[in-house]
């Protein structure tokens, strides 16, 4: 795959120039297709050669904003438990609560269908550069935006058929796209989840802190045609126990770097965004503890929404203390600084950038003048909200699927039209109280921050508060997967017609929502994906193409040892921790409790097995359920969080202290065999 690259290069004339910029050993998420095995074999000895990576892309998996591996011949798919809650959830009543006792099929029967839940594996990766910039060539700054859409679209188009789905996916904030081909699966049922207070055992308190003792895996299987799916090019899985400084690497999809942004736009990230959603995720967090404490259901209900907003507020509060420290923010605007420089010092560079940063540094004045009005009216309008999802979804696919494919919105595209079929038609439970807690709470804030005299504000809530107006829009009639799909299927008329509070509400202003997200397009998006191209373009001048591009959700490798660090302080923090350790960490209490298996099955327990490890590898947040693999690549655990310091790395990577945290699995194999008895998917797993 590596010629894919090459092509790159050549396209932008750079081969043979200049070596990569200064980057720390076990620096970056690198693409499959441009892997740095050179440097690797400099740095450590070792380094895995283009048939390992081909094989472990094909075992390694995606999952909505996590990670996966395939590790077994009849598509059995190990991640974390964290990436399948809402899916356990979904799954649970009073009567059968999976996230209080864990659930385990002990065969295949048994094993339950995840609603709205997809599983994709990367098949191939090809070079579609040369494609979207000739479609981009002349297009206007306001419209650039759009003019690459409709390219992304008909490209997707051409390639998407039967389970193969393709994905353009943007490199290097726009220097290089890459067309990504997954086969998907929608049948995903769960084979395994531990109870919730083992998998989340610490909970925030521990959260993106070692040592840890997390129990945060999960077993899901593929099915096809109503049977298991056949998955010959599966990862094997390893439980002997990991050593000190081994290599190991991490195949995944990290979500979302930003250290090649502007130190503009992060500046806005600092000052405006970020603070807003702390601000935000503080708030509603306080309400969801409030309703989890009403009850066992509630509890259950909440839990996973819980997590990950506790998980969120603790991620963004790291990354705003990140930027607001003056040495963190100058390793910005010095590798910023550094490449203008370079830019200067070449005429042809010069002509190509032009005023590229401050074109970007414009749009984020804009920007700041209609940010609460984006936010709260189309990028998180109605978040958390099933109903509010579904009607937009709804409403919006009626317009959109009567435009030619390249004028849609990309989320209604033919080649992405079947994930939202998929999440529309699904069935999931609905609580209408707990809907109305994440309803009310944006109305209010819309209101708070549009003001009572905004003319868009006062046409959402009319002469109603935020109470009484989301009261009635609980009762919408979209809970009931079948009214759904009849209003799906119907199309513009049936959504015309329709008296569902919830369809009427969001017709009512979603002129309003497209027309500011048309300005964000039009104003910021466009302008700032127009000027980072040019601003790639320099970088690839400079430095050539051995370097990696941001995390943007879509398969990456990063390599690293088994190590700890050691703090600033001088404290000296350890690789690993050991299940006696789990023990002695338990108070009885939450979050540190443990469940009556494990408490029944300590005396049998092996208390120096190998529990959490800490790496060095680059890892963000999408790398959950990553697997750790060895040299051989081999599955020996699976990746569920970083420590404080990762929080940084979003931004930099600092190899003293940036860690993954991994649940060994010298863990996973006790769990199975020693507390919960799977003795059935230990065979499946080779580990009898």
């Amino acid at each position: 795959m590596r010629q894919n690259v090459r092509a790159a290069a050549a396209a932008f004339g750079i081969l043979g120039l200049a070596a990569a910029p200064t980057a720390q050993a076990k620096e970056g998420m690198w693409t499959f297709d441009n892997f740095p095995a050179a440097r690797m074999q400099s740095e450590l000895g070792w380094a895995p050669d283009q048939a390992w990576l081909d094989r472990v892309m094909a075992g390694t998996a995606r999952l909505p904003g996590c990670s996966a591996s395939n590790v077994s011949a009849q598509g059995l798919v190990l991640t974390n438990h964290h990436c399948v809650i809402a899916c356990v959830n979904a799954l649970s009543s009073n009567e059968h609560n999976f996230i209080e006792y864990g659930f385990g099929a002990r065969n295949r029967e048994e094993e339950r269908q995840c609603p709205n839940m997809s599983v994709q594996v990367l098949q191939g990766i090809s070079d579609v550069t040369e494609r979207i910039n000739t479609a981009t060539a002349g297009a206007a700054v306001e419209g650039f935006a759009r003019a690459r859409d409709a390219e992304i679209a008909r490209i997707e188009a051409e390639c998407t058929q039967g389970s193969q789905r393709c994905e353009v996916v943007t490199l290097y904030q726009g220097g290089r796209y890459a067309l990504h081909r997954f086969k998907r699966y929608d049948d995903v049922r769960l084979v395994f989840a531990p109870e919730h207070r083992m998998a989340a055992f610490g909970g925030d308190p521990d959260n993106f802190n070692f040592p840890r003792y997390c129990l945060d895996f999960s077993f899901l299987r593929l099915y096809e045609n109503g049977r298991p799916a056949a998955t010959p090019n599966h990862l094997t899985m390893s439980f002997r126990p990991l050593e000190e400084e081994e290599i190991v690497l991490i195949a995944g999809n990290p979500g979302r770097t930003s250290r090649l942004r502007t130190s503009a736009e992060l500046s806005f990230e600092r000052d405006i965004n970020l603070p807003w959603q702390i601000s935000s995720l503080a708030e509603i967090r306080g309400q969801l503890i409030a309703y989890a404490a009403e009850g066992p259901e509630q509890a259950r209900i909440a839990s996973s929404t819980l997590q990950s907003v506790e998980n969120a507020y603790k991620a963004l509060s790291g990354r705003r203390q990140a930027l607001a420290d003056a040495e963190g923010f100058g390793r910005v605007t010095a590798a910023e600084q550094d490449l203008q420089q370079r830019v200067r010092r070449n005429r042809a560079a010069q002509r190509e950038i032009g005023n590229a940063w401050g074109e970007i540094a414009a749009a984020q004045s804009t920007y700041r003048g209609i940010f609460h009005h984006y936010q709260y009216l189309e990028a998180r309008a109605g978040e958390r909200s099933l109903l509010f999802g579904w009607a937009r979804d709804i409403v919006r696919g009626a317009a959109e699927r009567q435009r030619p494919d390249a004028e849609r919105l990309q989320r209604f595209t033919e080649a992405r039209l079947a994930s939202v079929v998929q999440g529309l038609t699904a069935s999931r439970p609905v609580s209408p109280d707990f809907e109305e807690i994440h309803l009310a709470f944006w109305l209010s804030k819309l209101r708070e921050h549009l003001t009572v005299d905004d003319p868009v504000a006062r046409r959402i809530l009319g002469n109603e508060s935020p109470e009484v107006l989301v009261e009635r829009l609980s009762r919408s009639r979209l809970a009931d997967p079948a009214y759904r799909r009849e209003l799906w299927e119907g199309g513009a008329d049936a959504v015309a017609a329709s008296d569902d509070p919830m369809i009427v509400f969001v017709r009512t202003w979603d002129a309003d929502a497209r027309s500011v997200r048309e300005r964000y397009v039009t104003q910021i998006e466009g302008p700032v994906a127009r000027a980072h191209e040019r601003i790639a373009r320099a970088r690839f001048r400079a430095f050539g193409l051995e370097q990696y591009p941001d995390a943007t959700m879509s398969p990456r490798v990063s390599y690293g040892q088994v190590e700890g660090w050691t703090e600033p302080g001088g404290r000296i923090v350890p690789a690993f921790t050991y299940a006696g350790g789990l023990f002695e960490r338990a108070t009885g209490h939450a979050p540190f409790a443990l469940s009556q298996r494990w408490i029944d099955a300590r005396a049998r327990l092996d208390t120096t097995t190998i529990f959490n490890v800490s790496t060095s590898n680059d890892v963000i947040g999408g790398n959950s359920g990553s697997p750790l693999l060895d040299r051989e690549g081999r599955v020996v655990g699976a990746v569920f969080d970083g420590n404080i310091h990762s929080l940084g790395g979003e931004y930099f990577y600092d190899e003293d202290l940036n860690r993954s945290v991994t649940v060994a699995a010298t863990a996973i194999r006790m769990a199975l065999a020693d507390v919960y008895g799977m003795s059935a998917l230990l065979a499946e797993l080779g580990a009898q």
